[in-house]
């Protein structure tokens, strides 16, 4: 018998454990796989150390909940700032993502041409940006539920923030033809890319409440973590166990039900059954559905039937003999040129993360480490391949070495040591996520952000965090998650805090 027990290894789900677990509160986190982290994570292979999923990381800045979750459970972590941490390529210019805001107003303006339309955009993207970052941590009963919530958020909150709310209805494609940018083809290329990457959308559909974090993400605190991101939910583990956490891996969970006490029971592929007042799920809905049962179940069909709009991925893990630009940064966008696209995905950009020199944990000196992926529409497609399947995905593979060859500096195939390619199918397979879903629920304004499920289910006992409730996705994103849903279930607890 638990006070608590986690579904999931995610970073929302170790937030959550390790904030509750300071309470002297009996805590198991159960993890289907052999390493913790969902989609930050990295794995071993052949001597080296790739990245599972995520590769960028930032949530460290005062206000943001990664600052706020270190404040109060005290992890430690060694990361490096990356400055500039990223570059974008698009027609054939190279694009630096500055951390310096007014250093990027200019290369914004020179690269892109309109200096005031492009000068104003950003100033309000940033306004906002920070606006919505400071008052995060303040909003931890959000979404609202009841009286109680909203008089909680009257209180934390400015009035004169108020304005913002506006911005959840309106398109960023909206506030581009504010400025008089609707026309300028190429930013709204680079525009649509970005917020592929950060909000899974593009400017037409993301309310830009959402995009303005999304799109100024490279002008906060960037880091790389030696190692591979997987040091960071080792850290949350480490402190988490030192509060007297418990966490179970392989042990994959195949039944949720309550029974005729209001118990929640548990039981994992092994047949080792737990029971707890309080369940938290960090797994996408899409996978509640094959392991709830009674009314429960009837309830995750109805939200997964719901939410039907999601990308897989496509990844690529390459060593190879290093030959990199010393000046070159860590992390790349490639825009694909007009009317191309990345065959079978469909999509129009890939991303590169490279290795830092130096970083001996994930492969020897004179070598690197790429972590390349792409945006895969459909994802469940690729499960009904058959005689096709590795036809397609050497044709997928083949294309983004030559565009690498073509694009990045100082990559060539001949330096290639070791390669490895990864469709939705090996997604699901690694991760557990159904279908190989990347990146929760894409922002929409059908469905704004502050719309989206909340960590409270209808079941008293039964929450929810992760990439598919509030606030979404992202690290930054599920960390919150994570500590609303911990905020939520020591309410339920009646822990003083």
């Amino acid at each position: 018998m638990y006070d608590l027990i986690v579904i999931g290894s995610g970073i929302g789900g170790l937030t959550a454990a390790a904030w509750i677990a300071r309470h002297q509160k009996k805590v198991l986190v159960l993890e289907a796989n052999h390493l913790p982290g969902g989609c930050c994570s990295s794995y071993p292979r052949k001597g080296y150390v790739f990245e599972a999923g995520a590769t960028t990381l930032i949530g460290f800045d005062e206000y943001q909940p990664l600052y706020l979750l270190q404040k109060v459970i005290g992890f430690s972590l060694v990361k490096n700032e990356l400055n500039p941490s990223m570059t974008v390529w698009l027609d054939g210019k190279s694009i630096t993502r500055t951390k310096s805001f007014e250093e990027w107003l200019e290369i914004s303006a020179q690269q892109f041409g309109d200096e005031e339309g492009i000068k104003k955009f950003w100033r309000l993207a940033w306004k906002l940006s920070n606006i919505v970052w400071k008052i995060s941590g303040s909003n931890l009963r959000f979404p609202p539920t009841c009286f109680r919530d909203l008089l909680y958020l009257a209180l934390q909150n400015n009035p004169r923030d108020a304005f913002l709310l506006k911005y959840a209805f309106l398109s960023t494609k909206t506030i581009l033809k504010r400025f008089g940018l609707e026309n300028h083809s190429e930013f709204l290329r680079f525009i649509d890319e970005q917020l592929i990457i950060t909000a899974q959308n593009t400017a037409e559909n993301t309310p830009f409440l959402f995009a303005a974090p999304a799109l100024c993400y490279t002008h906060y605190s960037n880091y790389y973590l030696p190692g591979g991101m997987i040091t960071l939910p080792k850290a949350l583990i480490r402190e988490y166990r030192l509060q007297g956490g418990e966490i179970k891996m392989k042990r994959k969970v195949v039944s949720i039900k309550l029974n005729n006490k209001n118990i929640y029971q548990v039981i994992d592929h092994k047949g080792q059954s737990y029971e707890s007042h309080n369940i938290l799920s960090n797994i996408p809905i899409w996978n509640l559905p094959e392991i709830t049962e009674g009314k429960i179940n009837k309830w995750t069909k109805t939200q997964a039937d719901k939410q039907r709009n999601y990308w897989g991925a496509f990844t690529l893990g390459i060593v190879m003999q290093d030959e990199l630009p010393d000046n070159l940064t860590l992390h790349h966008q490639f825009i694909l040129p007009v009317n191309q696209h990345i065959p079978i995905c469909n999509s129009t950009s890939v991303f590169v993360s490279i290795s830092a020199k130096g970083d001996t944990i994930r492969c020897p000196v004179g070598e690197r480490v790429l972590s390349i992926s792409t945006h895969a529409e459909n994802p469940e497609k690729w499960f009904r391949k058959k005689e096709s399947y590795f036809q397609e995905k050497n044709l997928v593979e083949n294309y983004i070495i030559q565009l690498l060859e073509e694009r990045l500096p100082g990559f060539k195939k001949d330096l290639i040591l070791f390669i490895q390619s990864a469709t939705p199918v090996t997604w699901e397979n690694w991760t557990y996520r159904k279908w190989g879903t990347v990146g929760g629920i894409p922002q929409s304004l059908k469905a704004p952000v502050f719309l989206m499920k909340g960590s409270l289910t209808p079941f008293p006992g039964f929450f929810r965090c992760g990439d598919t409730v509030y606030p979404g996705q992202g690290i930054p994103g599920v960390a919150l998650g994570g500590i609303i849903a911990a905020e939520r279930i020591l309410t339920r607890m009646k822990i003083k805090k």
